[in-house]
């Protein structure tokens, strides 16, 4: 099983205890589902859970740059008044520091010191949750008669408000379980999927000694899932259904059938649908030998004689003249092969390298700010479907020194470079971070209100005509992007996986969000220092930071921050850490495998799943830092500034170097097609013919 970084812009000794500088806090059994959200800037404690009870220990707080709000400091007071009087077992000095809590609004969050924020909403139900037989008992003894009495006058327009009410915080209570089974049923027969599951879910996560059958509450979890084609969360529950409630009897409809029989018919509409698995590992791929290409393509014909390598005219702050090591986003397909370049688009035939459509035309591209202003690595193009999905500016914009606004997302057809929709339109006081991530009938996509450059959002897009259906702010950076001269700006990048969204801000946050609702579950910080904000000496040259991940494999998701030197492995049902070794700053996730995991950057190198040893590490002729290497079946090939290079993935040796014609570029992105293999550097896009016998057969 091989497991790719999904980003199309990508670039020690082992540590197998956890770094006291990140820590992650998870439910310790199944009954308490701990749920967090994003992080704290002066984290100075860890939270673990022991006997049920939450504990909090001394530590040393991540150099991360970004944050959420906070609840006041009293709801942090009131916790650890909660936690001492536990201990005691004085229940009623406990119960009342929850009130606290409890009261305060659902949009703060409770930094708890240890790198996390936990929702105030989330926190009562996983205290209460977390009790002991003794507390619980006591909690009923002092509020039965309060959610007893809201439970009697839950109906006509107080029932959704009541049982709301119930379920919020007084879960544990005797009638918590069936107000959230009420309030199920109640948004299931208004339309309300989401509510509705999130409500029979309560039951799961907080009342495991509930009364009610189990089976009921799964079937009718997995009928919202079937209404939504929701099929990898529905089969997760089909399984435990089958292993643990098979011959339960149910009642749907009025019928009373096995919960076993019930799942079959609601998964009968998914045997129609291909089955979501992991991407099986590419064939290794035969080089050629020394060959004329098929055809090429440079994106400047006519190159000043004293600067080779300069494809356009460039002049940074300085009035300095400087190679383009610029990003040029590409991607490629069965028959054609795109490149967005500084917002001008183009398409190529992959047989004949005929030019099909473009959205500008090159000569009018005059680069004269440098990085700062031209922001290379916010240009980017992927391919979903029959459209390419780009983020740019107009191309009269490059010379404005504020790299942040202007950039939007531009959706065309693939086949005619058809405009469908852009958000320069629809979405004019927005400007687009990072690489969009399609999935079905909606787009995820970073952004940033205009001249608001500490704020990172989540847009939720209609895939079809790109309608904001949804914005969920992440957080603020501690440093305005708007600010960041030298250095590569930091942009999300998702994983969208089961029923969760997994987001990167690259800037010392990873967070797991509920798509549906915009509801965050958790959230990790790492090491991440911020950004450099001024201009550097004269002769310096910034740093090259590439972006890649989260990636999910072997049961983990993988991330790597672009300005981190830690790479994560989570857990991500249970937000627990399995993952966090010390690596190159410089490094980027290009795959993972059944065995190893695989870094590239300034070297390669290769880790062990098992045990995260180093294997090996290979220094590769000079690539640019954009290059997007291929993993294969037994193989990695990567386009340096000699050539492609194809390396061994068990032992790190370099098998063979194709040099082909490139050889005045950096280096960059290399794609396989059915009729060719491409090299797109930052002077030219070069097809060249597959060697006759086809894939290799490596063992």
């Amino acid at each position: 099983m091989l497991t790719l970084a999904p980003n199309a812009d990508r670039r020690g000794s082992v540590c197998q205890r956890p770094n006291p500088r990140l820590h992650v806090a998870g439910r310790a059994s199944a009954t308490l589902v701990a749920t967090f959200c994003l992080l704290g800037m002066s984290a100075q404690a860890q939270v673990i859970i022991a006997n049920g009870t939450l504990v909090v220990g001394d530590s040393t707080k991540p150099t991360a740059s970004f944050s959420l709000p906070t609840q006041p400091a009293d709801v942090k007071d009131a916790v650890d008044e909660f936690q001492r009087m536990v201990k005691h077992e004085q229940w009623e000095k406990a119960f009342k520091s929850l009130e606290t809590i409890a009261g305060k609004t659902s949009t703060g969050y409770l930094d708890r010191k240890d790198g996390v924020l936990v929702p105030s909403r989330l926190l009562v139900r996983s205290l209460l949750a977390s009790l002991p037989a003794a507390g619980k008992n006591a909690y009923r003894l002092f509020y039965d008669s309060q959610a007893t009495a809201l439970w009697d006058k839950a109906v006509g327009k107080n029932e959704a408000g009541n049982l709301s009410t119930i379920v919020a915080n007084h879960v544990i209570s005797s009638v918590g379980d069936r107000a959230a089974d009420r309030l199920g049923d109640l948004y299931f027969e208004q339309g309300d999927m989401d509510k509705a599951l999130v409500a029979w879910r309560s039951i799961v996560d907080y009342c495991p000694d509930s009364k009610l059958s189990k089976a009921q509450v799964l079937v009718k979890m997995a009928t919202v899932l079937a209404r939504d084609r929701r099929w990898s969360e529905f089969r997760e529950i089909e399984k435990t259904v089958r292993e643990r409630y098979a011959a339960e009897v149910v009642e749907i409809g009025g019928r009373r059938v096995t919960a076993a029989e019930q799942m079959g018919l609601l998964g009968s509409a998914a045997q129609a649908v291909e089955p979501v698995v992991e991407a099986a590992p590419a064939d290794d791929v035969e080089l050629p030998g020394e060959v004329e290409p098929l055809w090429q393509f440079r994106f400047q014909s006519k190159t000043d004689p004293l600067n080779p390598n300069q494809p356009f005219t460039l002049m940074d702050v300085y009035g300095r003249q400087r190679p383009n090591d610029f990003t040029i986003p590409a991607a490629a397909d069965e028959k054609r092969v795109y490149v967005n370049l500084f917002g001008v688009e183009m398409a190529f035939d992959l047989a004949s390298g005929k030019l099909l459509w473009r959205s500008g035309k090159l000569h009018s591209l005059q680069l004269q700010q440098g990085r700062q202003g031209v922001a290379p690595e916010r240009y980017s193009i992927v391919l979903s479907g029959d459209r390419t999905w780009s983020v740019l500016r107009d191309p009269q914009q490059n010379n404005q020194n504020n790299q942040m606004n202007g950039f939007a997302l531009m959706v065309r057809e693939a086949a005619t470079g058809k405009e469908v929709f852009s958000t320069r339109r629809t979405l004019s006081s927005w400007t687009i971070l990072g690489p969009p991530y399609p999935a079905g009938d909606v787009v995820y996509v970073g952004g940033s209100r205009s001249n608001q450059g500490r704020e990172m959002s989540v847009l939720v897009l209609d895939a079809k005509d790109g309608k904001l259906l949804k914005t969920v702010t992440v957080g603020n950076h501690a440093v305005d992007q708007n600010q960041v001269y030298g250095e590569r700006i930091a942009q999300p990048s998702f994983l969208l996986h089961r029923d969760r969204l997994f987001i990167d801000t690259h800037a010392g946050a990873l967070v797991s969000m509920q798509p549906r609702t915009g509801d965050f579950d958790w959230g990790i910080l790492y090491d991440s220092p911020p950004p450099s904000t001024g201009y550097n000496y004269y002769n310096s040259t910034p740093p090259q930071f590439g972006v890649s991940g989260p990636v999910y494999s072997a049961g983990l998701m993988f991330a790597k921050g672009m300005r981190s030197a830690r790479l994560l492995g989570v857990q991500t049902d249970s937000a627990t850490l399995a993952w966090n070794r010390s690596v190159a700053n410089s490094a980027v996730i290009l795959g993972i495998d059944d065995d190893r995991v695989y870094l590239g950057g300034e070297e390669l190198t290769a880790y062990s799943l098992k045990t995260q040893e180093l294997l090996w590490a290979t220094q590769l002729p000079l690539s640019a830092a954009w290059c997007v290497p291929l993993l294969t079946r037994h193989r990695l090939y990567q386009f340096t500034s000699r050539g492609v290079c194809e390396v061994d993935k068990e032992t790190g040796a370099v098998v063979k170097i194709f040099r082909g014609v490139d050889l005045d570029a950096f280096g960059g992105a290399f794609f396989v097609t059915p009729q060719a293999l491409v090299t797109v550097s930052n002077l030219a896009i070069t097809a060249y013919p597959r060697s006759p016998g086809g894939p290799t057969s490596t063992n």
